[in-house]
């Protein structure tokens, strides 16, 4: 423990086997923990860590403790058996829950040994693996992670090129195509098909349109290799496939394996399964922790089996039933909605606090039911709540606005999350586009992102002929820009020669400046942002207002990156990866503004669940995506989504509340009569009464609820 921080009696503490690792060092994510000091680990919790068994797989319901049993384990591997931390794996879902870990352990182990764990997420795992066996896996060592922006830009150009430029309707079929078909083959590369498997001879034809994005698939992937560019679904696809067909790498990655942890494990999908089971093909143990009914992300692939998947046949099971997060009247309605899914057995979780019964309101329209939501939240900071301590989590964002118009009216603080992550903001993909050129100056589409980033009076055909000048002479960048500055048939704008030609000698200077001077990171990112240099410094902190400061913020972020990474691939590879992770709450003191899916893994004192309408939550459009095939189909993918997924959705949604819950549907929609959703009879909360708290400042306990009536019952709403 660290002495400095907690004094000379706590180096004398003993903690025996039963009542180690108090965790004295953190707070859920929303906010501290409503006892104070976390309680010992569980009779349950301990079994698991200490289980001796080479596969062991732990339900872990929310709230049970996942995080300190699987850091317990990891603690009790090191510690009581003797491993050595660099045999061991941990594979976790975010970059920020490897970060969470291993502070955990630096605390647990001392800083030395958790630093030689070897911790991350399935892609940067596998971007290792990949980096290293480069050149047996067919690819350059030195490659740069697509994102999504990267990606759709050369999906769009493959189609644009497969599309007849005769074909009727031409630009309505490239921008169907252009959404469709990105969203196919990412789902694809999740259950493991490549174009290998596209082009094998003799192999059924599929669907007219599946053949189309095969076609479009095939000439995505070329595109990417001939930039020499992975995007996110090709590293776990692409270590796989090494894995299996190269013996000597296999033996060496998966031999220096001991033990490997899967967090998270009900989020896996098809290819990261098969990648988690070579990897522990060497006779390493395997250590599974998850709960599949919070299994909510089969649009990325992931499916429910997953977790019995990974674990296999022989593995043995330990459940973690003791929620210590949520009360039990919060709790009874989460478990109660997931018993609703098929199942080989019920769900068992149990809670040892009380609590206040969950609000349910029953609202006019849309406005009417965002004003109550106002409502509650004053009543909450009336009763000793802060803002910070609040969470309205919704399924879809398009019910946000109309919340967001209200709170702005109440002048309540509030802050969105869920979907902006380090590798969203225009300022990371900006300065990583700079360095990209700095490293390749042939790279086009890391070129047409700056051209005008500042802004250089240069238009669309300007920018154009200058790649065109590129590509077909085969030269960089930098001296495209320096010739068609000084062509008098480029007819540039007036100042705009001079901003070219300076962009030209700028690039060609950081480009010199790492392959000559072999300079770090840090030292590109400032040359970057410099007045000297390209001056992003100054033009993002262009105006006075609160973007500006966040943009100043922003490149501070990226700059600090730089100087923990100063390899420019590791850096490239970080900012990349780090798309994984949503933005960290910037403003203290606001309410959480979130959709269901980007609260998982957080926790807040109250949660209000407003939208809770037919319309909206089940999603009619994941209804009809759902069960799609079967496990091990790499065409259709495992079956998943659907209604089953809903429920695990409102379940993850509800157990985000530690001492209040609210639930709220509007009965009108966009002018139509809207039902309350089915989930909220079938999670046995009354219809027959209307709940809206009534505030006790002197209580600790939350809220209190006064029971109204309502004309709304069960009728209509049957269990399948």
């Amino acid at each position: 423990m660290d002495k400095e921080r907690f004094g000379s009696p706590w180096s004398d503490l003993w903690i025996s086997n039963r009542w180690r690792m108090l965790d004295l060092f953190s707070v859920p994510a929303g906010g501290p923990v409503a006892h104070g000091i976390v309680a010992a680990l569980s009779d349950e919790q301990l079994a698991a860590a200490e289980a001796t068994a080479s596969r062991v797989v732990v339900v872990a319901g929310a709230g049970t403790g996942k995080t300190r049993t699987l850091v317990e384990r990891i603690g009790h591997l090191v510690t009581a058996r003797s491993i050595d931390p660099q045999d061991v794996w941990v594979v976790t879902y975010t970059n920020k829950a490897a970060k969470e870990v291993r502070s955990r352990l630096a605390d647990r182990l001392g800083k030395a040994s958790a630093g030689r764990l070897v911790m991350g997420t399935f892609h940067s795992l596998a971007a290792r693996i990949l980096r290293r066996n480069a050149a047996a896996a067919g690819i350059q060592n030195n490659f740069v992670i697509a994102d999504d922006d990267d990606s759709d830009r050369i999906f769009r150009t493959c189609i644009e090129t497969l599309v007849p430029e005769n074909a009727e309707g031409r630009a309505e079929r490239i921008n169907h195509l252009a959404t469709a078909a990105p969203t196919a083959i990412r789902r694809w590369k999740c259950w493991g098909l490549t174009i290998e498997d596209i082009e094998e001879r003799g192999r059924p034809r599929r669907s007219d349109e599946d053949e189309r994005f095969a076609a479009i698939y095939v000439a995505y992937q070329h595109e990417l290799e001939r930039r020499g560019l992975l995007d996110f679904g090709d590293l776990v696809l692409k270590a796989t496939v090494l894995l299996e067909q190269n013996e000597d790498v296999l033996a060496i990655e998966a031999g220096s394996i001991r033990h490997l942890l899967v967090d998270e494990a009900q989020d896996a999908n098809q290819v990261q399964v098969r990648f988690a089971a070579l990897l522990a093909s060497r006779g390493a143990d395997m250590f599974v922790v998850g709960d599949a009914d919070q299994s909510i992300f089969s649009f990325q692939g992931g499916y429910p089996e997953a977790m019995a998947h990974l674990g296999g046949p022989e593995a043995r099971h330990f459940n973690l039933t003791l929620n210590r997060r949520c009360t039990s009247q919060i709790l009874k309605p989460a478990v109660t909605l997931v018993n609703w899914n098929r199942r080989k057995q019920e769900k068992n979780l149990r809670s040892d606090r009380e609590g206040q019964e969950v609000g349910v309101a029953i609202n006019g329209g849309e406005r009417e039911e965002a004003s109550a939501v106002v409502g509650q939240i004053k009543q909450l900071v009336a009763s000793g709540a802060g803002y910070d301590d609040i969470a309205v989590l919704v399924r879809s964002s398009f019910v946000i606005p109309a919340i967001e118009e209200l709170f702005l009216r109440a002048a309540i603080p509030y802050e969105l999350t869920g979907g902006a992550s380090i590798t969203d903001r225009e300022e990371t993909r900006d300065i990583a586009a700079y360095l990209r050129l700095a490293a390749n100056p042939h790279d086009d589409l890391a070129f047409s992102r700056i051209v005008n980033r500042p802004v250089r009076g240069l238009g669309p055909v300007a920018e154009h002929a200058i790649v065109d000048r590129a590509l077909k002479a085969q030269m960089p960048f930098y001296e495209a820009c320096i010739r068609h500055a000084g062509d008098p048939a480029a007819r540039l704008a007036p100042g705009a020669d001079k901003a070219l030609l300076a962009l030209g000698a700028f690039l060609d200077r950081i480009h010199r400046a790492l392959s000559q001077q072999d300079a770090e990171s840090e030292e590109l990112v400032a040359m970057t942002c410099a007045t000297d240099g390209a001056g992003y410094g100054a033009y993002a902190a262009r105006g006075n207002d609160r973007k500006a400061k966040r943009r100043v913020e922003n490149v501070a972020a990226i700059a600090r990156i730089a100087r923990e990474e100063p390899d420019i691939v590791a850096f490239l590879e970080r900012i990349a990866l780090s798309g994984e992770i949503s933005e960290e709450k910037r403003t203290k003191g606001s309410v959480t503004i979130s959709t269901m899916h980007s609260s998982k893994g957080l926790e807040w004192d109250h949660v209000l669940c407003p939208a809770f309408d037919g319309g909206v939550i089940p999603s009619p459009r994941a209804l009809r995506e759902g069960d799609r095939g079967k496990a091990g189909d790499r065409w259709k993918g495992p079956s998943g989504g659907g209604m089953e997924e809903e429920r695990r959705l409102a379940h993850v949604a509800f157990t985000r509340a530690r001492q209040s819950l609210w639930v709220s549907s509007p009965t009108m929609r966009s002018g139509r009569r809207t039902d309350p959703s089915c989930f909220l009879p079938e999670s046995g909360l009354d219809l027959t009464r209307h709940f809206d708290p009534l505030v006790d400042p002197s209580s600790r306990g939350g809220p209190k609820f006064q029971s109204r009536g309502s004309s709304y019952g069960r009728k209509g709403f049957h269990r399948r």
